[in-house]
């Protein structure tokens, strides 16, 4: 556990959870580290919903590998919203999932 991953657990709990829950940063990286059924899919998207720098925290939290997994997951749901494609588009580099908010160039 690094002290940069603790630190986003911290900003997560301030940012996404409102004290529903009876968590601490480190109980959020024990659950992340021991793969507890749910609890990725579950954060991923208590970030996505609630953080001021969703992808941020992501990739601070998440592998690659699992960050493509949930996003694709979640995006199949978000019916086509801009913070989320904007979100996708921050953690895959692939700015065509948010043209609206791409540079237009006219020659």
């Amino acid at each position: 556990m690094t002290d940069h991953r603790l630190e986003n657990a911290k900003a997560v709990l301030n940012e996404c959870f409102w004290g529903e829950y009876n968590l601490t940063a480190k109980e959020i990286l024990e659950k992340l580290d021991n793969n507890t059924p749910g609890f990725r899919k579950f954060l991923f998207s208590k970030i996505i919903e609630n953080s001021n720098y969703p992808s941020r925290h992501i990739k601070n939290l998440f592998s690659q590998v699992i960050l493509n997994s949930l996003l694709e997951e979640y995006l199949k749901h978000a019916r086509n919203n801009k913070r989320i494609r904007l979100i996708s588009a921050n953690l895959t580099n692939d700015y065509t999932r948010a043209p609206e908010y791409q540079w237009q160039i006219t020659i």
